[in-house]
């Protein structure tokens, strides 16, 4: 289910914990993502992502994604911003990556 605000948010356990996110707090490519949360999660610690968005033509599209945090840092007001890097990605996921990130870069 997609929420009704088109911003992205991040979800926490699956939903426990949620932050909507401003303009510029996460940035996907296919090598990884950085991002902005009130979360401090420790160097190595292995996170799974799910990138939803709607694409005009196709609908909605789901990419599942695993990586490591390589970076997480506090930022002064602004909780902890932290960088993600993805495990080796089949080919076929990166389309999907490159079509939510522009989405991000568009809104």
């Amino acid at each position: 289910m997609l929420p009704k605000d088109p911003r992205p948010a991040l979800y926490l356990d699956y939903g426990a914990d949620s932050q909507s996110c401003g303009s510029g707090d996460v940035e996907v490519s296919e090598r990884g993502m950085r991002f902005q949360s009130r979360w401090h999660f420790e160097i190595g610690t292995q996170l799974s992502v799910g990138l939803t968005h709607r694409h005009p033509r196709l609908g909605l599209r789901r990419v599942a994604l695993e990586g490591i945090v390589v970076w997480c840092e506090r930022r002064a007001g602004k909780g902890y911003e932290s960088t993600l890097l993805f495990h080796e990605l089949p080919d076929q996921l990166r389309p999907g990556i490159r079509e939510f990130s522009h989405t991000l870069a568009a809104g």
